[in-house]
């Protein structure tokens, strides 16, 4: 028997806590605020898919897909996993929310430099990649404040 785990068939008690999602009433301030940070993850998915679509229906494609995976297949799949992040994030998960805000900031640092190379190729494109790192960054800024838990004093 392992000292960390008294009952056999029984999960961990610390497991189940870490996973749970934050099920305690938030102030006006942090509800508005993560309202607003929902709406933005929100527009900045449905511009991640317009991206897919102008992508893939303006560009050639690629002859032979690195590790033969083909590149629509990836794209479709990150998008979906991000959704997936998202609805963690709307379900208050506290790992969710640190993740997507990293994740924000980082495209804000990696993809911003490269719209005026995109915009020489495809300026529809660019427009929708800046509107969607814009999106992003906003919900990240948003996440990244206080969310404060309403006080019942009765």
């Amino acid at each position: 028997m392992i000292a960390s785990h008294p009952f056999p068939g029984r999960p961990p008690r610390r497991a189940p806590r870490a996973l749970r999602a934050n099920r305690h009433p938030l102030d006006s301030a942090s509800v508005g605020r993560l309202k607003a940070a929902l709406a933005c993850l929100a527009l900045g998915y449905a511009l991640a898919w317009i991206e897919v679509l102008l992508e893939f229906l303006v560009l050639p494609a690629p002859e032979n897909a690195a590790g033969g995976v083909p590149p629509l297949l990836a794209a479709v799949l990150a998008r979906v996993l991000l959704g997936a992040l998202y609805l963690f994030v709307a379900l208050r998960h506290r790992w969710a929310r640190w993740l997507t805000v990293t994740l924000g900031f980082f495209s804000a640092i990696f993809v911003t430099p490269m719209l005026p190379g995109e915009w020489q190729i495809l300026p529809a494109a660019s427009l929708v990649t800046g509107l969607g790192v814009l999106c992003r960054l906003a919900a990240a800024i948003l996440l990244a404040l206080p969310m404060r838990e309403r006080c019942n004093v009765a």
